[in-house]
């Protein structure tokens, strides 16, 4: 029988699985129905205000309540009414463009940790994928996409062996080298999370077979 430890660190990689899942499809959902009723700037900034208010939820815990507005509610609408009309549920009140205009560095910061976590994710597959007794110290001589194996700031990522788990780091907006994370492999071990936000936002996505 599993050990509750395994079952513990099974559930936990499924929900991390689900979360990310849940990003990818709501994002792909909400720039879908937006890319032609926006002009390229008013698209950039609601790819920042979407995926800002996506990045707070998941790295500061908050609640956001997000629904999928069907194509034909957006009919006759453009521009930031459209925005409106799709943006998550818990910003209507205030208005997601309102609120990414009182701070849109707050936005950018959260929407960069999850435009990270997202190539994270991807790097831990495509380690996973390799023999384990040959696991590379960082992403960088990764065969896959060069976009796809740097974080939003442009650094290679960290991976980090945990037991049969592989922990795929990212040295934040400070661009800490792997020698320099605030994070221990014991410490990210002993975490019970797939997915999360360390000192200096240092972003950790842990990928498990």
């Amino acid at each position: 029988m599993m050990s509750k430890k395994r079952i513990a660190l099974s559930v936990a990689a499924g929900l991390g699985a689900l979360v990310v899942g849940f990003v990818v499809y709501f994002y792909y959902e909400f720039t879908h129905n937006l890319r032609i009723l926006l002009t390229t700037q008013q698209f950039s900034e609601a790819q920042i205000a979407f995926k800002g208010a996506m990045g707070e939820t998941i790295f500061s815990g908050q609640q956001l309540k997000v629904e999928v507005v069907p194509a034909e509610s957006l009919k006759g609408k453009s521009g930031l009414d459209a925005l409106f009309a799709s943006a998550p549920v818990g910003n209507k009140g205030q208005g997601l463009i309102e609120a990414y205009q009182k701070d849109p560095q707050k936005f950018k910061r959260y929407a960069d940790m999850l435009d990270t976590a997202m190539n994270a994710k991807q790097v831990g597959e495509a380690v996973l994928r390799q023999d384990g007794s040959h696991r590379p110290r960082t992403s960088e001589s990764l065969t896959m996409d060069v976009k796809l194996k740097v974080d939003a700031w442009g650094s290679p990522f960290c991976i980090i062996p945990v037991g049969e788990r592989v922990a795929v780091v990212s040295g934040g907006p400070s661009r800490l080298s792997c020698d320099a994370l605030p994070l221990t492999a014991e410490q990210i071990g002993k975490s019970n999370r797939n997915l999360y936000a360390g000192p200096s936002d240092v972003v950790v996505v842990i990928a498990t077979r």
